[in-house]
């Protein structure tokens, strides 16, 4: 039972819940609707980067923690310095997937190496704290106060003063390569430890080594453990320089610090020394690399070479001005655009350019490569960014996403199966399905150059068709066989059929585009959701090799060892985006009313809502039901569309540390917020947009072919009808496509109160 409430209760969706800032009272009965007032022009990039916040998704509990971080970095930055938290030592894995905690009082160190907005508690390595004393604990157990109140964070960098020993820390980065700045209060004796055995969980690395030679630190971190190493593990190298060098060097040998210049082993630290510095600043610029020392030293001087602290900041600022303003908007509240220009800025904070300086990079096959021509990205969380996250570089940023397919197929040169979730260097093989065919599929439809597309087609064709290594679809040979995956096979059987199916379609359509014949076989195996739908329920209930439905409690959540993945029977009801008026057809009763059923009794927007834990019914915090709403456009019922797209931007979202109702998951729950405060959703795979209240009453986006202007005069948390929707002078039916989106110069929403 991990639901909150009474199931029973229908609360009003277009109710946005007492106390809303942003509800307008209600008009007298008898009086007539006020104008609609022009919100002017659309802010500029300057004017939207004041509104990122970085700490937007750092706090919340159990399954609202969103696992962001404030970490200084560039945009799809590998170097991500910023700081790994606890509370007087203790730092539960759950709440600490990026290494920060927002409620937190106490810094274990600052990092430079994690992943962001993710279900994993790996990385955090090689980090860097200030000491007052070398006497203590091992040096991976220490932690010192921080004064949250001086704590700050804006793109590309992060400030914050610890209290003992009293120092500003400042931290900024370049895509492969940070830069520290302490500056402390007192004179006296004290001390940088910079530990290259440390990490984020209790994993560390036996055979870490930092040394102390000829004015700077080298070393390496092998890293065999946790989820970045799943299929094989990597080496970090790293070089770093220090302005002004110690007076003095200390090496951690397993007891206490001693003279010396290099350690080893898993509490691999060394303590740099200085005396008298109140008031000097201390400028630590850190090269990290995955091939080699000789490579993290030409990524540091190359990237920050000889240029001060500040002018690494400003550079990466612009580099995120340049990203954040590709979409400018006018009116709306400040909540709303620290919402939208945050959620922006996390689209950004991965996957992770892996190519470093020079081009070259280490594959999934442990060998070096250049990435001729492209940026090679890793870290990709397909399984929920293919929902979002790409569908929004295809229209926002195509070449970045041309890169990530570019990528992909490096991947499989490299590695020999196209992965699902590669991270770092390794096949993870986390999640279910295989997601890339969305991305090939959706990048093929909305024309992204530079991609052999056959070639694409056959690698995907691969693990459709059989079992691959690392990354293939867990009982692909039943489903082959039976129409679906039997329960007899193992966990997630239900979950797996319905992304196998939707995986089909979408690359029937790509067979289509390239006028292969494997599409009308993609094209039927699309719809073997049928052998698992229940015509007395609805619901999709596992079924054994045999052919026996085996009907499970629907409201039971189960995070993977059930027939669902992270959802229950309610959740992965609506998984058929591909095949909508179909299901509608095959069901008993109607879709509408299990739509109806599914939002009403969800408890977002109402007194009994709460993130700590998933709702039964719509759960915003997990992806299988991200796209539901918009399966009332299907079956022509736009109004529902309204009211439930604008419940979920009011409700599951917030301007709080707090403000993300579960893991972002490498971007995909800020991209569904960027598209839907815009007045759209894509339809992965395909080109095809749905449209969804817009929150601004006028923006402007930036995409391959121009700039698109939208205006919907009115939208406001309470105003969000749409009466008509007009591509330029062409009205629309609830949809569109990505050409006619390329080539209009305006989408205009006529609202209502």
């Amino acid at each position: 039972n991990v639901g909150p409430g009474d199931l029973d209760a229908a609360p009003d969706p277009t109710d946005l819940g007492p106390g809303d800032p942003d509800a307008a009272p209600d008009a007298a009965p008898d009086a007539a609707p006020e104008p609609f007032v022009d919100p002017g022009p659309v802010i500029t990039p300057d004017d939207a980067m004041a509104y990122v916040d970085p700490f937007i998704g750092t706090g919340g509990t159990g399954f609202n923690y969103a696992a962001m971080t404030p970490a200084a970095q560039v945009p799809n930055g590998m170097a991500r310095p910023g700081p790994d938290t606890t509370s007087e030592g203790y730092h539960v894995r759950f709440h600490h997937f990026s290494g920060y905690h927002h409620p937190d009082p106490d810094v274990r160190g600052f990092s430079h190496i994690r992943l962001v907005g993710t279900g994993v508690g790996d990385l955090g390595l090689l980090r860097v704290l200030p000491q007052r004393t070398l006497d203590g604990p091992p040096p991976g157990d220490r932690y010192v106060a921080m004064d949250k109140a001086t704590e700050r964070a804006v793109p590309g960098r992060y400030d914050v003063t610890l209290q003992d020993p009293a120092v500003d820390v400042s931290l900024t980065a370049t895509a492969h390569a940070a830069m520290h700045r302490y500056r402390f209060a007192d004179d006296g004796r004290i001390y940088l430890l910079v530990n290259a055995g440390a990490a984020i969980g209790e994993a560390q690395s036996n055979g870490a080594h930092i040394e102390w030679t000829d004015g700077r630190l080298r070393g390496t971190i092998p890293w065999t453990a946790g989820f970045t190493a799943r299929s094989q593990g990597f080496t970090l190298a790293f070089d770093g320089v220090i302005d002004p060098p110690p007076v003095a060097v200390y090496a951690y040998d397993g007891e206490a610090f001693v003279e010396a210049t290099a350690a080893d082993g898993p509490h691999a630290t060394l303590a740099l020394a200085y005396d008298d510095i109140a008031d000097v600043p201390l400028e630590l610029a850190m090269g990290v690399s995955y091939i080699d020392g000789a490579q993290a030293e030409r990524n540091r001087a190359a990237q920050i070479g000889d240029r001060p602290f500040d002018d690494i900041a400003d550079a990466a600022w612009a580099l995120w001005r340049d990203k954040i303003g590709k979409v400018r908007v006018a009116g709306g509240t400040d909540r709303q655009r620290r919402i939208f220009y945050t959620a922006q800025y996390h689209a950004y904070a991965m996957p992770t350019r892996f190519a470093e300086e020079g081009g070259a990079y280490r594959g999934l096959d442990g060998e070096v490569h250049q990435a001729d021509g492209f940026a090679y990205y890793t870290d990709l969380s397909l399984w929920d960014s293919f929902r979002t996250l790409h569908p929004w570089y295809e229209l926002t940023d195509v070449d970045t996403e041309r890169d990530v397919l570019r990528s992909l197929m490096a991947m499989y040169t490299d590695g020999g199966s196209m992965p699902r979730w590669p991270a770092n260097t390794s096949y993870s093989g986390s999640m279910i399905g295989t997601s890339a065919d969305m991305l090939f599929a959706g990048g093929r439809a909305k024309g992204i150059d530079g991609i052999d597309y056959d070639a694409a087609f056959d690698a995907l064709m691969r693990a459709a068709m059989g079992p691959v290594p690392h990354a293939g679809r867990s009982g692909i040979e039943q489903y082959i066989e039976l129409g679906y995956v039997p329960s007899d096979v193992g966990s997630g059987s239900v979950s797996r059929t319905l992304e196998y199916t939707y995986s089909d379609w979408a690359l029937a359509g790509l067979a289509d585009a390239l006028g292969r014949p494997e599409a009308a076989m993609l094209r039927e195996r699309a719809g073997n959701w049928r052998t698992l739908l229940d015509p007395e329920t609805g619901f999709f209930w596992p079924r054994t090799a045999a052919g026996d439905l085996e009907p499970v409690p629907p409201l039971s959540v189960s995070m993977g060892d059930g027939p669902y993945i992270e959802g229950n029977a309610w959740h992965w009801r609506f998984s058929v985006f591909h095949h909508v008026t179909e299901l509608d057809a095959a069901a008993p009763g109607t879709l509408r009313d299990a739509l109806d059923t599914f939002f009403d009794r969800s408890t977002l927007g109402t007194a009994a809502f709460t993130p700590f834990i998933p709702d039964r019914y719509y759960w915003h915090g997990n992806e299988p039901p991200l796209h539901v709403a918009f399966m009332y456009h299907d079956l022509d019922a736009p109004e529902r569309v309204w009211a439930e797209v604008r419940r979920i931007q009011e409700h599951a979202y917030d301007d709080t540390p707090e403000g993300l109702v579960g893991n972002d998951d490498g971007g995909t729950l800020s991209a569904w917020y960027l598209f839907t405060a815009l007045g759209l959703y894509p339809r992965a795979g395909t080109d095809e947009y749905l449209l969804a209240p817009p929150i601004f009453p006028r923006a402007e986006l930036d995409h391959a072919a121009g700039t698109l202007r939208i205006e919907a005069l009115g939208a406001a948390a309470d105003v969000f009808h749409v009466t008509e929707a007009r591509l330029d002078d062409t009205p629309l039916d609830g949809r569109l496509t990505h050409d006619a989106l390329l080539g209009a110069e305006t989408l205009t929403f006529d609202l209502r109160r």
